[in-house]
């Protein structure tokens, strides 16, 4: 090839891959590396390539041998940086990140990744370089979104609303921030806003997975404390068999039934108004979701039998439970484990 059929090669590959053919961007790298091994720039885009591909190993060691050809740039210690923190390596991708910051003090890009870099480990250390990648570019919107992470972990949240708002105003159509402030409605009982904002992330960006889990994980926690609920409901039908009569019984587990029903009828409602289809796709093969609905299902029917049909007399349901001795001493303790279960089940990510 000649210089210039290189150069139109490198265009093409580079057009390819902003068009997301990062396979077929890479088959065109491949020719110009057959011609020139040495050439940075090729390298460094094949890095990318692999990168886009979900190869990281092949990110990884195009990106090394990018700087190892061309140590100077920036570019290719970010790009190096980035592929090491895609696989879990902070201590490699923070090096490159912090020598990339060296030969490019005055790249917000630079600043950014550095941040990203540290926020997993250290968030402390990396707010500096966020709020100074926000300072050098306070018109791309990815800063205020890192920014808004950083500061969320330090236990900031209205300045992480803050961020992220400050981030859809300037591109309304950032699946990121839409998760983000979806996190932060949910972290604080506003189930629907969250479940909406999840949804809206996922229809900016469809090919995310992290929206998609979100509101799975969200669906599936509403439901596991819904099971809580139950459990205490039918704990309490439990003791209160054989304290009071009959009809006293058959009126309260009138009530805890329809409370019971009452609370899967809102947290179908509001999945369905705020997630739309996806909900019932949850509800149909999230095997977690089907667990909690068939402890639900047993536990309100314990309820149902044991207090509005009473096919067991209330006293023997009494008996049967004072028979358990010590072991019925365990289950206040049971239930808080419940709850703690359920409140630790949150696995909501950003």
């Amino acid at each position: 090839m000649t210089g210039l059929d290189l150069r139109g090669e490198l265009m093409r590959a580079s057009a390819l891959l902003d068009l997301g053919r990062a396979a077929e961007a890479r088959a065109r790298l491949a020719a110009v590396l057959a011609a020139d091994p040495q050439n940075a720039f090729a390298l460094r885009m094949l890095a990318r390539c692999h990168h886009a591909a979900g190869d990281m190993d092949g990110a990884i060691h195009a990106a090394q041998a990018a700087v190892a050809v061309d140590p100077t740039s920036e570019h290719g210690h970010r790009i190096l940086a980035n592929a090491y923190n895609s696989v879990g390596d902070r201590r490699s991708a923070t090096s490159s990140a912090r020598e990339a910051l060296r030969l490019a003090p005055d790249e917000w890009r630079c600043h950014w990744l550095l941040a990203e870099c540290l926020r997993h480990s250290d968030p402390n250390a990396a707010l500096p370089p966020a709020r100074r990648a926000r300072d050098l570019a306070p018109n791309e919107a990815d800063v205020h979104v890192l920014y808004g992470v950083v500061v969320k972990q330090l236990g900031r949240t209205q300045e992480a609303r803050a961020a992220y708002m400050h981030a859809l105003s300037i591109n309304p159509n950032l699946a990121t921030a839409h998760n983000n402030i979806a996190v932060l409605d949910r972290a604080n009982g506003r189930w629907a806003h969250a479940l909406a904002g999840f949804r809206t992330s996922l229809r900016h960006n469809p090919q995310q997975k992290l929206a998609r889990e979100n509101l799975a994980n969200t669906i599936v926690l509403l439901l596991r404390r819904l099971c809580v609920a139950a459990y205490a409901a039918t704990l309490v039908v439990v003791l209160a068999a054989g304290v009071v009569g009959p009809g006293v019984l058959r009126g309260l587990g009138i009530t805890v039934t329809a409370g019971l029903l009452a609370g899967l009828g809102w947290i179908l409602a509001t999945a369905r108004r705020s997630v739309g289809p996806f909900a019932t796709t949850v509800l149909r093969t999230d095997r977690r979701a089907l667990i909690a609905l068939a402890v639900f299902a047993v536990t309100l029917m314990v309820v149902v039998i044991g207090s509005i049909v009473q096919i067991v007399p209330p006293h023997a349901v009494r008996s049967a439970f004072d028979g358990l001795g010590s072991g019925s001493r365990l289950l206040p303790f049971v239930s808080v484990g419940l709850l703690i279960a359920a409140r630790n089940s949150r696995n909501v990510r950003k």
